[in-house]
Parts: structure tokens; C-alpha cells; sequence
């Protein structure tokens, strides 16, 4: 299956990330990442993604966290295709009104490389466009 992967997820994994009641967020997306690894399924993401995710590890913009959020990025390129931020996406993303900006070109993104699905933790972010492509988290994934 071909996953569009939202933000989120590379930030679970990166931060180790735990909802509000303890549970481990990282646990699900780590399991989706390593099937994708294994060519189990196909994952895309994109450049935005990539910046969100590094701005998020590395939220004081230090040099340390710099070396960090980078590496992990470089994991990540290793095995995920990235989906380059086109003029055609952004234009596109700003005439869909339907979604607020940032979903929008993710949205628009994963419907232009023809992705079957787009993971994500914020499923109600995309909820006008479902019928559209599938809005999945990572544990719905995992627990097929």
C-alpha cells in the first residue's frame, strides 16, 4: 500500500511521543515506519513534512539540536520517498478551502503521487476530504 505520512508520525518516533494518558504514540508509527522499511508498504512524505518535523525536534534551535533533528532526518530519507513542495501544490493548497493551509498541501501532496492512504494522528484535520482518500492512523494500520 502506498501511505502518505503526515508530519506526526516522523515526530512520534523522533520525540518518543506519549498521548495524555501515558500511552506511547511512538510505539504504533514506529511499527508503520519499520514496515515500510522492509518494503512491506510504500511510504512518501513530504519536504514541508520534513521541515515541520525538524522544527519540532529541535524547538529551541540550538546546535546540538540541530546534529540531532538532522540525523534523524537522514533516517528517515533513508527508506521514505520525499514528495518535493511544488508551485502546482502550493497554489492548489491555497484554492482548497475545505482545509486549513498546512493539511492542504498534504492533502494535495498524497492525492498528486496517488497515495492510497494518509497517516496521521489529526484524522478530524482531514475529515472533508475522507471521501476523497483514506484518513488512517498509525495504529489502524498496524492492527490489520
Amino acid at each position: 500500500m502506498h501511505l502518505y505520512l503526515d508530519a506526526n508520525i516522523l515526530v512520534d518516533v523522533a520525540l518518543r511521543r506519549i498521548d495524555e494518558k501515558g500511552n506511547p504514540l511512538w510505539a504504533a508509527s514506529t511499527l508503520l515506519l519499520n514496515e515500510i522499511y522492509k518494503g512491506e508498504n510504500r511510504g512518501s512524505i513530504s519536504v514541508l513534512s520534513l521541515y515541520v518535523a525538524y522544527v519540532l525536534v529541535n524547538p529551541k534551535d540550538t546546535r546540538n539540536g540541530d546534529i540531532v533533528a538532522k540525523e534523524k532526518l537522514r533516517g528517515f530519507r533513508s527508506f521514505l520517498t520525499v514528495v518535493d513542495l511544488t508551485d502546482d501544490v502550493v497554489e492548489e493548497s491555497l484554492k482548497e478551502g475545505r482545509l486549513m493551509f498546512e493539511d492542504a498541501v498534504q492533502f494535495i501532496t498524497a492525492k498528486k503521487i496517488g497515495a492510497e492512504a494518509i497517516v496521521t494522528r489529526n484524522i478530524r484535520h482531514f475529515s472533508r476530504v475522507k471521501d476523497e482518500v483514506k484518513i488512517v492512523t498509525p495504529e489502524e494500520l498496524v492492527t490489520r
